[in-house]
Formats: C-alpha cells, structure tokens, sequence
C-alpha cells in the first residue's frame, strides 16, 4: 500500500477502499463528461492517401494513412508546407512550396519541380516526396491546394518521377486539427 505504514494495514485498507471509491466516482464523472460533447465537437479529420502507377518512384503501390492510428502532422516552416505520416515503421514526407517571392494559397500550382529540403526558393512551385529513405531528385508535378487555413488543409497531388510523362503517384491530404 502506497503510503500507508505497514503497521496501519487495517486503515490503509480503509484508505484504499476510499481511494478506488474516488476513482470510481471521477472515472463515472468524466465518462459522463463525454457523453455531453456535443456532435458538432467531431474528431478532427486527418487522413493522408496516395495511389501509384506501377513504376512510379518513390512510392509505389497505394496507401490509405488515417489519425488516430496513424501520425499525422501538418506545419508550415519557411513558406514550405510539410506533411509527415508515421505508421508503424513506415515514414511518409510531402512538402509544397510556392515559387520564389511567393506564398502558398489555395489554388493549382502547375510545372512543380523537385526542391530538397534544405533547397532554397525555386522560380517553379516546389515538391519533395519522401518514403522509407528514397526521395525522387526529378520530379515533376501539379499540386492543388483546396483549403490552407488555421483549421487545416486540403490538397491534392500529382508526381511523376524521372519525366514528365513517367509514371504517376496520384495522391491527397486532409487534416483538420
């Protein structure tokens, strides 16, 4: 018994019965706490998807990413708007950027091109993809940005890896916080 003597058994007893008793009653009073949420309060949406032609590079194949089972985090740094997924051992990392002198707004951004990470401002929008250590250094890509606000952000991608024409990763993100 936590913080009862041992000589004390018989009131430490006592002691425990009343602090289980608490735990009941506080554990009853949130549950009933969270039934009066109102509906309106729903969970925040944070989903990340994306699906692939086949050859397309990095990433292949499809994938669905959803909170809460998934990580999902959304923040802008520098004018670079930068998603990150973790799901179990798989890591995902998008970032968008507008052209040199610009800021990023909703709208469709035509002509993206690769930007490292440490890049600075390209005079095209800018598009990094990374997955399980592999990134594309010749990507070329269309982005759509639906909504970018304080509550979240809606968009979707298109990157074809190598040329142009290569094969496509179609993909979308939606995060409310």
């Amino acid at each position: 018994m936590i913080g009862v003597p041992h000589e004390a058994a018989g009131n430490g007893e006592v002691f425990v019965n009343s602090l289980r008793r608490a735990c009941v009653v506080l554990t009853a009073a949130a549950g009933l706490g969270l039934a009066l949420v109102p509906v309106a309060s729903a969970d925040p949406v944070q989903t990340v998807g994306y699906t692939s032609e086949e050859g397309a590079w990095p990433l292949e194949g499809s994938a669905q990413y959803a909170a809460p089972g998934d990580e999902i985090a959304v923040w802008e740094n520098n004018g670079v708007l930068k998603i990150d997924v973790q799901s179990g051992l798989k890591d995902l990392r998008v970032e968008l950027s507008a052209p040199a002198g610009e800021t990023l707004h909703t709208g469709t951004y035509t002509g993206a091109r690769f930007r490292g990470q440490s890049d600075p401002a390209l005079s095209t929008p800018g598009i990094f993809v990374y997955s399980g250590g592999n990134v594309c250094s010749e990507a070329y890509a269309d982005f759509t940005v639906d909504r970018l606000d304080a509550t979240g952000v809606d968009l979707t991608f298109v990157q074809h890896c190598g040329s142009p024409d290569g094969p496509a990763t179609r993909g979308e993100v939606h995060f409310t916080a």
